[in-house]
């Protein structure tokens, strides 16, 4: 399916989009909330600032795709293929990434507040990722060492 070809659908009110192989597509800045990616291969795709709000990424394949400042609010992304992702600045609130793939993944200034990692653990409110080693939020506590959530993640 070519971009041009999703928009349309979408823009007409299709919202599922399950299966469908959209390799290597620019859907760049669109506003694509609430569809539905379940199963679909969305790998290298170039996804920068796209809304992707209460969007279905179940077992979605996202690998080397860019989704700089994309905005995955609600999202459930569980059993997604994120190896090698760019998610940096991406809003990741309230995200399902529970058996999520994150290994190589980018996700310096990326909001993981409330969001659900792959190991069933669930951010404190305000979790930013700052840099590469350390999730920091504004609560007064101690920050969460990324190493440590790398190695959770590593470790399914």
């Amino acid at each position: 399916m070519e971009t041009q070809e999703l928009l349309q659908k979408y823009s007409m009110g299709k919202r599922n989009f399950e299966q469908t192989v959209l390799c290597n597509l620019n859907l760049s800045w669109q506003d694509l909330k609430e569809i539905n990616f379940t199963n679909a291969d969305l790998s290298i795709a170039v996804l920068e600032g796209v809304d992707l709000t209460e969007a279905q990424l179940i077992n979605t394949n996202l690998s080397r795709a860019d989704l700089t400042v994309a905005n995955l609010y609600k999202a459930n992304l569980s059993g997604a293929n994120l190896q090698g992702a760019d998610l940096r600045g991406a809003e990741l609130a309230y995200a399902n990434l529970l058996f999520a793939d994150l290994r190589y993944v980018s996700l310096a200034g990326a909001d993981l507040s409330n969001a659900i990692l792959p190991n069933g653990m669930i951010m404190p409110d305000r979790s930013i990722i700052q840099r590469k080693k350390v999730i920091s939020y504004i609560t007064g506590d101690t920050p969460v060492n990324l190493n440590y959530m790398q190695s959770v993640i590593s470790n399914q």
